[in-house]
């Protein structure tokens, strides 16, 4: 075998990767989005808490507070996440960072649902970060204190098949800057960030019926998060 079989066959490896980590988070906002299909979505028999689901005649969709604004935290970003077989997403209820842990499997080319269970905000694998990002959400003060200014936002167009290319850019001021929220009544936080991953990054992405909208990233400086930089996107 050459080397440059080798090397095509290596790059057909890693484009297939990225291929799987699309369709994870795809496969994702779509359970929600789409709950008619979720049945169709999940390994039988289902647990949850102990209750199980034998068949897919006895499905009962999984509702997020509003499913027209997803809100996920990752590492680095959407694709990370294939690196694992198996994916845990905590998704919280609300303001209190209580929630409910999904796992998910890869199975061939495409992803389950396998199991849920309620957890406390103790058991959370990314607790400081949601800790950070909950006070960020609802103190307008630590808010400001914790964006390092001047705050970039790009514009990014996302092509028909998923090429995305930066087309505009602008500047937030301490004194211009309308605060923002990630967590509260109406909102959920779905955290792709798995056990044992250990970053100083976190992205927040938001998709807005279906389609991602947002990114904003943080980088933690000195046990501190911080907002870096905002991206826009556009099709």
């Amino acid at each position: 075998m050459t080397l440059r079989v080798v090397t095509l066959l290596i790059i057909s490896i890693l484009t297939l990767e990225n291929c799987l980590a699309e369709q994870f988070s795809k496969f994702f906002v779509d359970f929600f989005v789409d709950t008619k299909t979720q049945a169709d979505k999940v390994t039988y028999p289902y647990f949850h808490n102990g209750d199980r689901t034998l068949v897919k005649s006895g499905w009962q969709p999984i509702n997020l507070k509003n499913k027209n604004r997803i809100v996920i935290v990752c590492v680095d970003s959407l694709e990370s996440v294939t690196k694992e077989d198996a994916i845990d997403v905590t998704i919280t209820n609300g303001a209190k960072l209580s929630g409910v842990k999904h796992t998910f499997s890869r199975q061939g080319h495409t992803w389950k649902l396998n199991n849920s269970r309620g957890v406390s905000s103790t058991e959370y694998s990314d607790k400081s970060f949601m800790t950070f990002i909950e006070r960020f959400s609802t103190d307008v003060d630590f808010q400001k204190k914790n964006i390092i200014f001047p705050l970039p936002e790009k514009t990014v167009q996302i092509s028909a098949d998923g090429k995305e290319t930066q087309t505009g850019s602008k500047l937030h001021m301490p004194r211009t800057w309308a605060p923002v929220g990630f967590i509260g009544q109406t909102t959920q936080i779905c955290s792709f960030v798995q056990p044992g991953e250990d970053a100083n990054n976190r992205r927040i992405v938001i998709f807005e019926n279906g389609e991602k909208s947002l990114s904003y990233n943080f980088i933690n400086i000195r046990s501190n998060w911080f907002l870096i930089e905002i991206e826009k996107y556009t099709k």
